[in-house]
């Protein structure tokens, strides 16, 4: 019988609602009200293609929430040892990076840490990836 892990447990389901509004809000409130009119052309084509880019972008972050959640939730509930603890690690650093780019980014495009409350993925991330590696070590 398998060890539940409940911190990479609850780590992975904060991930997953990560990536479900990500995905879904994130759609509807963000990307789908984005306009090429205003998007500078790259090298790589005209405003549509900037556009297109950002588009795909986005929902590459969502799909790598997924997979970060999906390492987490099987780490902690049907992997045993060495490969639970592998996958674990795993899903840990990636959540990490999600929440120091998050936090990099809040703290240097704002200059100030109250930008970080106002948006709740800082404090989410976070607390994913500390429940990640608590339930990792």
């Amino acid at each position: 019988m398998v060890a539940v892990n409940v911190p990479l447990i609850v780590a992975g389901a904060l991930a997953t609602l990560a990536a479900a509004i990500h995905g879904g809000a994130g759609q509807a409130l963000v990307v789908r009200k984005l306009s090429s009119a205003p998007l500078p052309p790259t090298r790589f084509g005209g405003s549509q293609s900037t556009l297109l880019m950002i588009q795909v972008t986005w929902h590459l972050t969502t799909v790598a929430f997924i997979t970060a959640a999906t390492a987490l939730l099987l780490a902690g509930s049907v992997l045993e040892g060495d490969a639970a603890h592998a996958v674990a690690l795993l899903g840990a650093g990636a959540a990490t990076g999600f929440a120091a780019v998050t936090l990099g980014l809040g703290v240097a495009s704002n200059r100030s840490l109250h930008a970080l409350i106002r948006h709740p993925a800082p404090i989410v991330l976070t607390a994913t990836a500390l429940l990640a590696w608590w339930g990792a070590v």
